[in-house]
């Protein structure tokens, strides 16, 4: 009699299902797609809202991941594991979590179990599913003997009953994000992979949606409108200028996905849609950094590439920021070991070469007691020669250095065939005595002049300590940040600034 009823109960439940087959949840696409690294651990995790769409990338099936509840990825024997209420797969190609949208409930296996035409286990199996699959939520019921079991309908239409026991209720988001091990939340899909040693879980999602999560990172949510707009289309024209999985750091861009998003920057997002800086029609790779200290640079003098003509240097004069003026001192022992000398030479002298039109350093030379030594680069090994206590790089490549040279020897040049050379640079010169002409090995020479012997031995200590005086931050090519944040305040357009600091270029949609 008992079975009746419920095979009754059955019959009412499945014929609801049968006609509701259609899932009225969508998965998300991206017509501009971006891919952003945003963790990389041995093992690491994604805590969902709603559940999302899962896909073993090896073996091209579809599964589901539940919401509210960790799933954990890891590497183990070369291929990506996953593990989430109970539930383990593995894949060698790792696993994509495709974004679900809508409001509806679904029901989500924790292990494989056997869809039963009625509530019970000793009714006919209607088909078999494998742990991490799912099906559209019908109706829950309790059995005689206590037991609660789900009427489901997947997506082939099949309508069956499973037990409670190896199954969870979840709902699909209108809003599907992913929470990483730092707490930070993402709007978007995932891809976990394998990266080395390591599992690397990459964002994907609309190009607008990413902006979203850098400009409040990029800018301050509080500044003008205008300046947030200009550092919009600047993100969004470098973004779309490049090519791969991005950074989430300043490698690229900072981004902090969902967590960091505000009104102010999503409304210069909205406001914004879809414009880039061209430059006679080709998208331009708009570089941007915090402060220019007064003048933007050019391009071809600090990364040694092409001078081309939207990254000249320009004034910026009405800029005002924390970077206007830096100073910094650099022990010794630092620019020691920086140019590969002993902790044990003395530092005679310290000379900058500035090939930048503005000044910008494009060499520096060491010298000590042992020897002489020069390194040339771009801005970014220009900021790395000298590096503080705390081995914190310089701030931009626009400086000057000061410090105390040893007793003895300041101001004492020689005069040689080809020119005159510091006292303090004579290795390797080859000098007339009184035995016949001789190399200096080392530089250590004494040297007779008017005031009397100058020696480069027994100096007192040498240089301690170099102090550096700069100015801006960053590498100064195309739009400062705080200048953009000036001349908004002073009444200039977002279009206007871009235009300023990206010379001979045009706003246009992408």
């Amino acid at each position: 009699m008992f079975k009746q009823i419920i095979s009754g109960l059955s019959v009412v439940a499945l014929s609801l299902a049968v006609s509701n087959t259609a899932f009225a949840y969508k998965q998300e696409s991206y017509s501009k797609q971006v891919r952003v690294e945003v963790h990389n651990a041995s093992s690491t995790s994604l805590n969902l809202t709603g559940i999302y769409k899962l896909e073993n990338l090896t073996t091209k099936e579809m599964f589901f991941a539940l919401p509210n509840t960790p799933v954990t990825f890891s590497q183990v024997n070369g291929e990506v594991s996953i593990y989430q209420s109970g539930a383990s797969m593995f894949s060698a190609n790792g696993f994509a979590l495709h974004a679900l949208t809508g409001n509806e409930k679904m029901v989500v296996f924790t292990s494989d179990v056997d869809g039963k035409k009625g509530a019970t286990a000793d009714y006919e199996t209607v088909k078999s599913y494998k742990a991490f699959q799912g099906a559209n939520f019908v109706n829950e019921f309790t059995n005689a003997n206590g037991e609660v079991w789900y009427s489901i309908t997947d997506e082939q239409g099949a309508s069956s009953w499973v037990p409670a026991t190896y199954a969870k209720i979840a709902e699909v988001s209108s809003l599907p994000l992913g929470k990483t091990p730092t707490g930070t939340q993402f709007r978007g899909s995932f891809n976990v992979v394998k990266s080395g040693s390591t599992v690397q879980i990459v964002n994907r999602l609309d190009l607008e949606n990413y902006l979203k999560g850098v400009i409040p990172n990029e800018s301050y949510a509080s500044w003008h409108q205008e300046a947030l707009k200009a550092q919009t289309v600047a993100a969004r024209s470098y973004t779309l200028s490049k090519a791969g999985i991005l950074s989430s750091t300043t490698k690229d861009q900072m981004y902090k996905g969902y967590t960091s998003e505000q009104k102010s920057t999503n409304s210069a997002v909205d406001a914004t849609k879809d414009l880039v800086v061209k430059s006679n029609g080709k998208l331009v790779q708009a570089y941007y950094y915090a402060a220019s200290g007064g003048k933007t640079a050019n391009i071809g003098e600090v990364w040694d590439t092409a001078q081309v003509p939207q990254f000249v240097s320009v004034d910026d004069s009405i800029e005002k920021s924390p970077y206007d003026n830096w100073t910094v001192s650099i022990p010794k022992a630092n620019i020691l070991k920086k140019f590969g000398f002993s902790s044990t030479d003395v530092l005679l002298d310290v000379k900058l070469t500035k090939g930048g039109s503005n000044g910008e350093v494009t060499a520096v030379t060491a010298i000590t007691n042992s020897a002489e030594k020069t390194i040339t680069g771009n801005e970014t090994v220009m900021r790395n020669v000298f590096l503080d206590a705390n081995n914190a790089s310089l701030k931009s490549s626009w400086y000057d250095i000061s410090f105390t040279k040893p007793s003895g020897i300041t101001e004492v040049s020689v005069q040689q065939t080809n020119g005159t050379t510091d006292i303090s640079s004579l290795t390797g010169a080859s000098v007339q005595t009184a035995t016949g002409v001789e190399t200096i090995p080392n530089g250590n020479v004494n040297i007779q002049t008017n005031e009397g012997i100058v020696s480069t031995t027994g100096t007192t200590g040498g240089i301690d300590t170099v102090t550096v005086k700069g100015k801006g931050f960053g590498h100064r090519i195309g739009m400062s940040q705080w200048g953009a944040k000036a001349r908004a305040d002073a009444g200039w357009t977002y279009d206007r600034i871009l235009k300023h600091y990206y010379q001979g270029t045009t706003i246009e949609k992408y």
